[in-house]
């Protein structure tokens, strides 16, 4: 479940009351949130041989002598005097500082400066006005608070607890709203942006090879080469990669031949067969290798020209060369820092749609943060960073105010990279607000993606794409539901299997080749052929046995050994029917059981059980009251399904309850298990956006995507906040309904077969 938003009032009269040692957890805990990997908590006793130290709240980021002091000290100069002085005694030369305190600190910019050029150590302040700031920031950064902080508020039993507060700031900036238009919209439209995508990142991963050289990349190593620079991107290119290595190989494909594909010849053994097969190794062919140079050499020399005009001004003539370039560069990187942080807003003043005050408003807000960030990330020297950081945020702002033709294009093409990735899921607060809407879900999960589940017990786990989905959603805390009416359902499944089994297939296995078997219409038969190829079962009943002993289907013994093994496998909670008919009218699960009579072939049982889910949906969302709570979420109660008939029958109870009640289980995959985490995003943005591949990249966007984005931005600022909210919830809700993905309806055991065969 997903923790309610702190309340910034409470949280900072926590701060002022909290004492040391729960601070020091609280700020231990954020921190380890905030910061990621990065930030390693040692204490004081055991980091760089320093063992001494008793120095409470001390901690350090492994391999850069960078250091963090937590306190909650009032005088906060004396306190970063002794943590230096008293780091430098144990023989540490710390090179950088961030103090973390719950005083706070005015004017603390000035306060850094001030300290840093007396200790002659870069000191960084983060105090409670900054943890406030980012107190929401996730869900670890609100559990800290809850854990460590929220009891210094106990006293105020008359005061509000926080939830009558519900303003979040998926409604304060554009995007979300602007995400789940494009994702509603332009659905076709994106999977062809995809495949540009993935073409873009196998170009790039085979870069460096060179048939005359002989070096060439296999399948695996481009996967590899993907993940290691964009980490997330693999679950977007993963399922499309060997479609499109074998569309940039066809010659007759559009744009001709991309890359070369040799076949090297090796001795392979599948199972207890030997076989000759090959290694596909690929490369970039002379013509594709000339035509990307000529690309990059385009882009670099733009980036040239633009790092030119900045060393060429006036304002940097007190410089000497070296220190003119490295105001150019660092320039350069703040503006891409602004384009992470705020692209949707950059590249909508870019093209005139924001209005030059609106813009300088988060500039000014903002630039010395971005110069500060972007300074620390090249590692400048203190001495060297109070001359030209000043001047840095002077030129950044000239680059969006007055820019020339060239930095104007340069940023135009930041522009471009931006909301290509944005289209992609690419942006922090669009990841957060997909894992806040999903926290707190409830899900009936379906018969049929139940089964498929089951059918993927011999698969490899990569290739366990529902099984996975289930995982990962129980670790994020979402609800999956097994009914009594779709274990019920299982229950007839495996009992229909079983017999098309003994009185179809069974008679002739002895001499029924295995490839016919495989194509039978019972996904546990093909699952069952698949295992038995692969030397992990050797007849039904010990296949079957791996779920549930198969003369006790008809009993309540087997019911409940198959309920035990769903519910404990994939982690779900068991409702009955009694309970899930709860305060819902009979008359109501009878009426709507009729109209679905057709579409389950007269199965009576079925269709009352299928009403009995429907009905159950609507009654869970009105006695949790789920539209009261940070509506912009949408509904939480959904029955996750591929099942498309039904819909065709149940459009009347659909307008009269004013919303869907299926929940397609790409929207689960494609916004929540294969979704990017916000410290992927930017090690993403990190690796892109320096890049001249980011650039390329960005050029393939289509004009019409861009624009539409920017038409969206434009459509967010016109409305209220009460209307952007509504809208938010409304497309949320719609795609996780509507969103269809047909590669997603083709179950992992037929992917894995087709291989094979």
């Amino acid at each position: 479940m997903a923790l309610d938003e702190v309340n910034v009032k409470l949280a900072q009269i926590a701060l002022d009351n909290c004492e040391g040692f729960p601070f020091e957890d609280f700020a231990n805990d954020f921190l380890a949130a905030f910061e990621g990997k990065d930030f390693i908590p040692v204490g004081g006793t055991n980091d760089g041989g320093a063992d001494g130290i008793r120095e409470p709240g001390l901690y350090s980021v492994d391999n850069s002598k960078i250091f963090y002091q937590i306190s909650i000290e009032e005088n906060h100069r004396s306190k970063i005097k002794k943590t230096i002085d008293r780091l430098e005694e144990f023989g540490r030369a710390p090179r950088r500082l961030t103090y973390v305190t719950s005083q706070t600190i005015r004017v603390f910019d000035q306060e850094e400066e001030t300290l840093t050029d007396k200790h002659d150590v870069f000191v960084r302040i983060r105090d409670a006005k900054w943890i406030l700031s980012h107190i929401n920031h996730s869900e670890a950064t609100k559990k800290a608070y809850y854990t460590h902080l929220a009891r210094f508020t106990d006293f105020l039993k008359d005061i509000d607890n926080g939830r009558s507060v519900r303003k979040t700031e998926h409604v304060e900036h554009p995007s979300v709203y602007v995400f789940l238009q494009q994702q509603v919209e332009n659905r076709e439209q994106d999977k062809h942006l995809t495949k540009t995508v993935a073409d873009s990142l196998i170009l790039w991963a085979l870069n460096d090879t060179d048939p005359d050289q002989d070096l060439f990349m296999t399948r695996e190593q481009i996967v590899e080469f993907i993940r290691t620079n964009i980490p997330w991107a693999n679950n977007i290119v993963g399922g499309l990669l060997d479609s499109r290595l074998k569309e940039l190989v066809d010659k007759g494909s559009v744009g001709g031949k991309k890359i070369n594909l040799h076949k090297e010849p090796i001795q392979a053994t599948f199972g207890r067969k030997k076989s000759k097969k090959h290694i596909n190794k690929y490369c970039l062919p002379f013509e594709t290798r000339s035509k990307i140079a000529e690309e990059k050499a385009v882009e670099e020399s733009l980036h040239l020209d633009v790092e030119s005009e900045i060393v060429a001004m006036d304002l940097l003539s007190d410089l000497n060369p070296t220190h003119r370039k490295l105001v150019a560069s660092l320039a350069i990187r703040v503006a891409q820092l602004f384009f992470e942080r705020e692209g949707l807003n950059c590249s909508s003043f870019l093209n005139g749609s924001q209005s030059e005050k609106e813009f300088d408003s988060l500039i000014e807000n903002s630039v010395f943060d971005r110069v500060k960030d972007a300074i620390e990330e090249a590692n400048i020297d203190h001495r060297v960073k109070d001359i030209i950081e000043p001047l840095i945020c002077e030129v950044s702002r000239k680059m969006f105010y007055q820019s020339t033709e060239a930095q104007r294009l340069l940023l135009n093409k930041f522009s471009r990279t931006y909301i290509l990735l944005f289209t992609l899921q690419a942006e922090p607060r669009v990841v957060d607000y997909f894992q806040k809407a999903t926290a707190n879900f409830r899900l009936i999960v379906g018969t049929d993606l139940i089964i498929r589940a089951i059918s993927e017990r011999f698969l490899s786990k990569e290739n366990q794409m529902t099984r996975n989905m289930f995982a990962m959603a129980q670790e994020a805390g979402i609800t999956l539901i097994l009914s009594e009416s779709v274990l019920n359902g299982v229950i007839k499944h495996f009992i229909v299997t079983h017999n098309e089994f003994k009185n179809h297939i069974q008679p002739r296995e002895a001499y029924l080749p295995d490839h016919l078997a495989r194509q039978s219409q019972q996904i546990l038969i093909r699952t069952y052929y698949h295992a038995k190829s692969e030397g992990y079962t050797k007849s039904w009943q010990q296949f079957t046995s791996e779920f549930v002993t198969l003369n006790q289907l008809h009993y309540a013994t087997g019911k409940e050994e198959l309920k035990g093994y769903i519910t404990q496998q994939f982690g779900m909670e068991y409702i009955s029917k009694e309970e899930l008919a709860k305060g819902i009218d009979p008359k109501k699960i009878s009426d709507l059981a009729k109209v679905i009579l057709d579409v389950k072939n007269g199965h009576a049982d079925l269709a009352e059980d299928v009403s009995l889910t429907i009905n159950a949906v609507y009654g869970q969302r009105r006695l949790n009251k789920e539209y009261s709570t940070f509506p912009e979420f949408g509904y939480q109660t959904w029955w996750l399904t591929q099942e498309s008939r039904i819909q065709r029958v149940t459009s009347e109870m659909v307008q009269a309850e004013g919303s869907k009640f299926i929940m397609r289980p790409e929207f689960i995959l494609n916004f929540f298990s294969l979704a990017p985490s916000v410290a992927e995003v930017r090690e993403t943005f990190k690796n892109i956006f320096p890049s001249v591949m980011g650039i390329q990249m960005g050029n393939r966007l289509p004009d019409k995507v861009f624009h539409k984005v920017l038409e969206r931005v434009d459509e967010w600022k016109d409305y209220d906040k009460g209307r952007i909210s509504t809208k938010t919830r409304l497309l949320c809700d719609r795609l996780k309904a509507e969103h269809y993905d047909e590669d997603t309806h083709i179950t992992s055991i037929d992917r894995v077969l087709s291989s094979v065969d």
